[in-house]
């Protein structure tokens, strides 16, 4: 990542293009590499804050181009640039390395250092030809300035050993031409003045660069030269400032008349001061930390580049922990610990600090004064901890302590920022939690950092391991307390009296369970709801209200929900309690916490009805958006948005149907319809019928067509469940509905669930005419869309009754209709069909390359009846090249889908399948499926399709079976 010059960002085959807008934002990141850059700071550079997200999307996907997938990450605050890859950086890193060899008189290793951080530059100008403005501008400049001055100690570091090479060879400057050291020396001196010159010339009023010059000239040129050099610098400054040069250009200046090449004069070394008392050490933990390598080196890395470094988190996260740890591996000699907790004001802050740091109180003396006199000059590591009450006061201190101090570090820990100028923010979020919730063993729960937790400490609590079989209970408790170290630790406390699996079922009713039994401990620390409350105390009550009504949101949700339930907090509420460390933000979203939130909700008393219902409506408003987009062209767009909020939208349809018809008027059965497409997509057809028919039972009196809708998606997903006798009675009361109302592209639609059942029941001519009615009225209609999906259906028919011609036919134009008109799930079902008009006509390379690309679609879009579908399809291709091992594994993964989500005629066709595949190598196994097959087409009543007959019958025959016609 390239900033000294042109901004650019080079991989390893060259320059990756970047739009203006992600060159501008990895400008103004590269600058703070390794910083949080937040939202405020974006905009103070020029930045276009509207595109921000746009920008840093083309930035992330550039940097994964070249190999640096994550170097870019988005926090709640802001944006951070990992800083390992940058020029600017690098260049630093050099520079600093180089002044360290240069103290240590390692002159060649300076020089090498100094050459190679001054080669990152590709240009005199950082950044160049980038506008920007704000604080990026000084950073710039500072860049620019840094290789001034690099440019200068690399001279001077030459200079000295030119210095060196000349008094080693023992001669008077009159005779130096005669000695080799000499010669050479003149020569590198010679370089150096013909470079100084033009420096000089640029920057005629740096003195700096005439001290270097008229070192290099007297030892390339002799005494005369060197006089000469002075003069100009003389009337230079006397030109343009009215001034003489400066003490040391004159020092060095009449060392030259006498022909002598002194060292400069070095400054005198400083006063030994004080050493400061070993006062405030840090405690000693009791207890390992667990899970937080990472995140330790981050706070390393943070106090080497700042010398004001905040840990922020919820209550219960572990930054005093963290503190502590941070501050004995910080590599500092001395580290001082204040608890805060007990400071009641900000404006007593500095008192406190001073007084745990054992000062006296002198009268006429500020508290800040004296703790800067404590720690003068030296290297301090300061660890204030739980700032969150006392914001303001803390970080007024550490601005003016590090003013002071020039060797003073800040750690500090608080539930919210300091806003301190300089202050570098380090999230400490939960601890990492499995994937999964089953299926664990306790020494897989080991490598993660929160069941870890629980294992080490309810071993220690009851003196005995927590028995194998109870792996899957911690896996579950870490996850309903989201992985937060206090929660875990309390519920770990419980061990000795409790099961895992009691510790589970007793939390989700009984708060009071998480309860430290230790007496010792800091109220804070005793309970998850001391340090909820601790950090509400901080707020307003209309705040506080508000983050009670938040505790009916479950899981994510974004702005907009959050301001359905804001009720007289201002707009400004949900950012303080982001700041608070209450809710967390990431990218939009926002959550609380589970044991937070479990808190929210025993706060919500008799707000909770009020809250809830707005809760349910606002996302009634999203479902029913989503709904026309998933019935429409905007399928991608609906299904993300629906998918983000499944766990919200399932609460507001429980609390809509607890029998409420004063909250939202039908809102249950409005909600359950605008969700049945989604379940349909989704796969959930069963929760989605129960939805629909318990709100129907509930509503017989609610608007006729919003009772025929619901009766409509209630047939479509009564068919899909293959209870064709429901499906087609739900579609003809919506039909009967829709004919009193003259709604003939509802109509159209019922036609085509009705030909969907007959298809199902291979009464392939009555489908045929479900579906050409449906085609027709689309027709009369204009719907394009609608009039594309009958006929779609209509090559479906064709192809299980054996018209392949016909259904390619259909097909085929079907296909065309979906790519123009934009719906991705009906062109994967059009690939698909054509995939099966290939199958059966004997083209199984034409119909592995048709079935990949509709898995590829449907596997994009999360259809799992779809992805079902193709691996039927795909294991019938693989029987029909006799790879019955492959023909098996696509068949189980079918299975599997169409059984999770409830297709019996679908799971029938597989079975049947299968037992060819093992109708060879395991008759009883084939035998076995092939009769569950027929049990199940018997039950709903649909037989063998016509394509698949022949096939059946083979395989039935050959066990000695009968199909049944």
């Amino acid at each position: 990542m390239r900033l000294l010059g042109p901004v650019e960002l080079a991989g390893a085959e060259g320059a990756i293009p970047l739009a203006t807008g992600a060159r501008r934002l990895l400008a103004v990141l590269g600058l703070r590499a390794g910083e949080i850059v937040g939202w405020a700071q974006l905009a103070a550079t020029g930045l276009a804050t509207d595109s921000l997200d746009r920008d840093a999307a083309a930035l992330a996907g550039a940097l994964t181009r070249c190999g640096l997938r994550g170097a870019l990450q988005t926090r709640a605050s802001g944006f951070r640039l990992a800083g390992r890859y940058v020029d600017a950086r690098l260049f630093q890193d050099d520079l600093r390395r180089a002044l360290a060899q240069r103290a240590a008189g390692e002159l060649h290793a300076a020089i090498a250092l100094y050459d190679r951080a001054l080669a990152r530059w590709r240009s005199d100008t950082p950044l160049a030809g980038m506008v920007l403005s704000g604080w990026a501008v000084a950073e710039a400049k500072r860049l620019a300035e840094s290789r001034s001055r690099a440019r200068e100690d690399r001279w001077d570091c030459v200079l000295r050993l030119a210095g060196a090479a000349v008094r080693a060879s023992g001669a008077p400057v009159a005779d130096r031409a005669a000695v080799a050291a000499g010669i050479e020396a003149a020569k590198v001196a010679a370089v150096a003045a013909a470079e100084l010159e033009a420096g000089v010339a640029r920057h005629p009023l740096r003195e700096r660069r005439w001290e270097l010059l008229l070192t290099a000239t007297l030892v390339s040129a002799g005494r005369g030269a060197a006089r000469s050099v002075y003069e100009r610098a003389r009337r230079t400054f006397a030109e343009q400032l009215g001034v003489e040069p400066g003490e040391r250009l004159r020092a060095l200046a009449a060392a030259a008349e006498r022909g002598d090449l002194a060292e400069p004069p070095a400054p005198p070394p400083p006063p030994m001061p004080r050493l400061p008392r070993q006062v405030a050490a840090p405690p000693v933990p009791l207890t390992s930390l667990l899970g937080r390598e990472t995140l330790l080196d981050e706070i390393g890395a943070r106090l080497g580049t700042h010398r004001l470094v905040t840990l922020v988190g919820p209550g219960g996260a572990g930054k005093t922990r963290l503190a502590i740890a941070a501050a004995g591996g910080a590599g500092r000699p001395l580290a001082w610990f204040v608890d805060l907790s007990a400071v009641d004001r900000p404006v007593r802050v500095p008192a406190a600090v001073a007084e745990a740091l054992g000062l006296r109180e002198e009268p006429g003396k500020e508290s800040i004064d004296a703790i800067a006199e404590e720690v003068g000059d030296h290297d301090v590591l300061l660890v204030l901890d739980n700032c969150e009450h006392l914001v303001a006061g803390c970080g007024e201190l550490a601005g003016r302590l590090l003013a002071a101090c020039p060797g003073l570090r800040v750690l500090a820990t608080s539930r919210a920022p300091l806003r301190a100028d300089g202050e570098a923010i380090v999230p400490v979020p939960p601890l990492t939690l499995p994937a999964s919730t089953a299926g664990l063993t306790l020494a897989e729960l080991a490598n993660h950092a929160a069941t870890r937790l629980f294992l080490e400490r309810a071993q220690a609590r009851s003196g005995r391991p927590v028995p194998e079989g109870s792996a899957d209970a911690v896996a579950q408790l870490c996850l309903e307390l989201d992985g937060l170290p206090l929660a875990i630790e309390l519920a770990a406390a419980r061990t000795p009296l409790l099961s895992v699996s009691e510790i589970v079922a007793r939390l989700r009713t009984d708060q009071r369970l998480l309860h430290s039994p230790d007496p010792t401990a800091p109220p804070r620390h005793r309970t998850v709801a001391a340090a909820v409350e601790s950090s509400l105390e901080q707020l307003d009550a209309q705040v506080q209200a508000y983050f009670d009504r938040l505790a009916v949101f479950v899981g994510g949700f974004d702005r907009g929900a959050a301001d359905a339930v804001r009720g007289g907090a201002g707009p400004e509420a949900l950012d303080l309690l982001v700041d608070a460390s209450l809710v967390e933000a990431n990218t939009g979203r926002y959550r609380m916490l589970m044991p937070i939130r479990r808190h929210a909700l025993a706060r919500l008393y008799g707000d909770a009805p009020v809250a809830r219902t707005a809760h349910a409506a606002h996302y009634l408003s999203v479902a029913e958006s989503a709904d026309a987009d998933l019935r429409g062209h905007g399928q991608e767009a609906g299904l993300a948005r629906l998918r983000a909020e499944a766990a919200n939208l399932r609460a507001a349809m429980a609390w809509l149907g607890e029998a409420r018809p004063s909250a939202i008027p039908y809102g249950d059965l409005r909600l359950a319809t605008a969700l049945a497409m989604f379940c349909r997509i989704e796969g959930h057809y069963r929760e989605a019928l129960d939805w629909l028919a318990a709100a129907l039972a509930r509503h017989p009196r609610a608007p006729k067509l919003l009772r025929a809708a619901a009766a409509a998606d209630a047939a479509m997903l009564a068919m899909l469940l293959c209870d064709y006798p429901a499906a087609a009675e739900y579609a003809e009361v919506a039909r009967v509905a829709y004919r009193a109302v003259g709604d003939q592209r509802a109509q159209a639609r019922v036609e085509m669930i009705l030909g969907s059942v007959a298809r199902e029941r291979a009464e392939y001519e009555e489908s045929a005419a479900h579906l050409d009615k449906a085609a027709a009225i689309y027709v009369e209609c204009g719907d394009e869309l609608g009039e594309a999906r009958a006929v779609l259906l209509r090559g479906f028919t064709a192809w299980l009754a054996g018209d392949l011609d016909r259904a390619e036919l259909r097909l085929r134009a079907g296909r065309r209709w979906f790519e123009r008109l934009g719906d991705a799930e009906a062109a994967a079902s059009a690939l698909m069909n054509l995939g099966a008009v290939a199958l059966y006509r004997g083209d199984t390379d034409r119909a592995t390359s048709l079935l990949d690309a509709a898995l590829e679609r449907y596997a994009a879009l999360g259809f799992p009846e779809g992805v079902g579908w193709v691996h039927n399809l795909r294991g019938l291709v693989e029987l029909r090249g006799g790879r019955t091992d492959r023909a098996g594994e696509h068949l189980a993964l079918s299975l599997a889908t169409h059984r999770k989500v409830g297709d019996r005629w679908r799971t029938a066709s597989v079975l049947e399948a299968l037992a060819e595949v093992h109708r060879q190598d395991d008759p009883e196994r084939a035998a076995q499926l092939l009769a569950d097959a027929g049990q199940i087409r018997t039950e709903i009543g649909a037989p063998v399709p016509a394509c698949e007959r022949a096939d059946v019958e083979a395989t039935a025959a050959a066990l000695g079976f009968a199909v049944p016609a």
